[in-house]
């Protein structure tokens, strides 16, 4: 039996910028009010689900140092899987992923309706989602599957001579390059022969602060990691109104981007805790909606740490803790992509790439060259340092939606 797989590719790319921002100390007074994307009650459902999968793939990831995923890049491949899939295998993904079973025509809305309403929430952010689906030009392909793609994820649709696969790699990373501003150019490096179809999504977003860092301000930060140790790190500084929520386990400050749509929450483990020690706590319902629905507005010095790297990770072994087995083995049905035998189609990897990079304006080499700061004069309830470990989430702020989240271990690396 030839087994014929599908590979699913994620390119995710994040950036704080302040180019188009206000100047510095200013509040961003030429963006239009954040509108309100409204979700059906299924659409919400999709929405919460997604964020509980966040955190709880966060602590599946076994990585030291600093990791970044995108939960809505995810699942924006994995529904585009789902709409192949049919029996056992359609039930797993949509139970793990929380799609509503009552009204599954409300998952393909929910994407849909991020794609167009997502991208134009804030002037002066950019966010470009794109989605596409390349296969093998002698694969027998569903046209049905092939319009749902097109018609509800506006997915890019093309057949490629895989025979061919310099040109069939050009076109596909072309594609990749394109779609993150060429700050990813390359997913693919080889077609292995029983790779008959790529399932692909794009996700880029650029974002300057509502209230802008000024870069003169950046101080030197000492930067605790987890295990001993510490390093002095550039950190962002600034006094200004901001959303603080405390609990048990964590202090959390929200930071909104533009005209406030897009938010950055940073949630600081408490003493002796570590990030290893929030996920647990972060996965469980309602606890993402205490910290961003019942904060408090509050005044505090912020030292906020640059930082700026990559993650490369595969989800295999991930989805198939969350439920999602039989699609990766001889249980496969994607009987709704092509026609063949049980197991003979089935999905070989499931791969993301991010690059994430928060910053103020100006050079890295003047912030780390600013002096001053003073441990002994802050006040530890008027400031929020960022200074060990820590989770960041970056969401929509009218349906809640995760875009990223991840760990900062060494803003250094």
């Amino acid at each position: 039996m030839k087994c014929r797989v599908i590979v699913l590719c994620l390119f995710v790319l994040y950036s704080a910028s302040c180019a188009k921002g206000p100047k510095p100390g200013e509040e961003n007074e030429n963006t239009q009010p954040a509108p309100v994307i409204e979700l059906t009650p299924g659409e919400a459902r999709v929405a919460s689900s997604g964020n509980s999968i966040a955190f709880k793939l966060l602590g599946m990831i076994e990585e030291e140092g600093n990791f970044m995923i995108s939960p809505l890049s995810l699942n924006f491949a994995m529904a585009m899987a789902w709409n192949g899939a049919a029996g056992n295998t359609a039930g797993q993904i949509q139970k793990a992923l929380g799609f509503p079973q009552e009204s599954p025509f409300d998952v393909n809305l929910y994407f849909k309706k991020l794609s167009a309403s997502l991208p134009s929430a804030d002037p002066a952010s950019l966010l470009f989602i794109a989605n596409s689906v390349w296969y093998k030009s002698d694969f027998p392909v569903k046209e049905g599957f092939l319009q749902i793609n097109k018609q509800w994820f506006n997915a890019l649709v093309t057949p490629l001579d895989f025979s061919n696969e310099q040109e069939s790699l050009k076109a596909i990373n072309e594609w990749c390059s394109k779609n993150t501003d060429k700050k990813i150019d390359k997913i693919l490096d080889q077609i292995k022969p029983n790779e008959v179809m790529f399932l692909v999504n794009a996700l880029y977003f650029k974002a300057p602060w509502k209230t802008k860092f000024d870069p003169k301000s950046t101080l030197p930060l000492k930067f605790n990691l987890d295990g001993g140790g510490s390093v002095d790190v550039p950190a962002m500084h600034k006094r200004f109104m901001v959303e603080y929520n405390k609990g048990e386990k964590y202090r959390a400050v929200t930071l909104p981007f533009g005209n406030g749509a897009f938010k950055m929450t940073i949630i600081l483990p408490g003493e002796e805790l570590g990030v290893a020690d929030l996920y647990a706590e972060l996965a469980t319902a309602g606890a993402w909606e205490n910290i961003t629905e019942k904060s408090d507005s509050a005044q505090l010095g912020i030292y906020l740490p640059k930082f700026k790297f990559s993650t490369t990770l595969e989800f295999n072994d991930k989805l198939k803790m969350l439920g999602i087995t039989d699609a990766f083995d001889g249980n496969a049905n994607f009987s709704n992509i092509a026609d063949y035998p049980q197991g003979d189609l089935r999905i070989s990897k499931v791969l993301q790439k991010t690059v994430i990079e928060i910053n103020e304006e100006g050079g890295e080499a003047a912030a780390v060259t600013s002096v001053g700061f003073d441990l002994t004069s802050v006040n530890p309830d008027r400031d929020f340092r960022a200074n060990k470990p820590f989770l960041f989430v970056i969401w929509e702020q009218s349906t809640g939606t995760i875009l990223f989240t991840g760990k900062v271990a060494n803003p250094l690396n």
